[in-house]
């Protein structure tokens, strides 16, 4: 389902999280305890995949607690993302020398209500909808919100910052998109660019299809912006 979202050195992993999981640690269990039940299997089938993409970095039974923004804190020797959405959790995982920044984001493929696709798209040049004819033009704003997901999602831990919608413009190819940073988000400068792919791939369950995005940062990428 995930292979070639990402370049080479990053590993997925996905799961249906109404699946029976490999069950969770006591102190991740804890961060989860006062959690509704659907909350609490998507928590616990996004740490399984973690485990196994994991795995495959000789690292095993990790403890993979949660920072104070519910972002998951991985072993140092790796970056990583985890999303959730109805019928489906995925994990992307690199070696930390290699990427700096990882971002995965996962929707249902459908649309928005108009109210909020205008949020998610404002600032955005939808002249490269155009050029996407895999998908329904009422999809499309979904596959923004990804987009923006999935580059949040692998900012986040190097810059700390917040980034709301119109803060990230989009241009989006058969594929692939291109996300510019329009705010300063040291040590990113506004006008950063910073490339990605995406795939619509089958559903799970009663989903018709997902949107799955991914952005990466490379390593050496990182340190010459800074």
């Amino acid at each position: 389902m995930l292979d070639g979202l990402f370049p080479d050195g990053v590993v997925t992993a996905w799961g249906d999280p109404l699946e029976p999981s490999a069950g969770l640690l006591p102190e991740e269990e804890a961060l989860v305890a006062r959690a509704v039940p659907k909350r609490k299997l998507e928590f616990a089938k996004g740490r399984e995949c973690a485990r196994r993409a994991l795995a495959s970095f000789g690292l095993r039974d990790v403890l993979l607690l949660s920072g104070k923004d519910r972002e998951p804190l991985w072993p140092a020797e790796v970056t990583g993302s985890i999303t959730h959405t109805a019928g489906l959790c995925a994990v992307a995982v690199a070696a930390s020398n290699r990427y700096v920044g990882l971002g995965i984001d996962a929707e249902p493929a459908e649309s928005l209500e108009r109210g909020v696709a205008e949020r998610v798209c404002r600032g955005d040049d939808d002249r490269s909808w155009r050029r996407i004819a895999s998908l329904e033009s009422s999809v499309l704003p979904r596959l923004v919100f990804s987009v923006k997901e999935a580059v949040y999602k692998c900012l986040f831990p190097i810059t700390r910052t917040f980034l709301g919608f119109d803060q990230v413009s989009v241009e989006l190819d058969e594929g692939a998109f291109r996300a510019t940073l329009r705010i300063a988000a040291p040590p990113f400068r506004p006008g950063t660019v910073f490339a990605g792919r995406w795939r619509r791939v089958p559903g799970v369950r009663d989903t018709a299809s997902h949107l799955i995005a991914g952005a990466w940062i490379v390593a050496e990428t990182s340190s010459r912006v800074q």
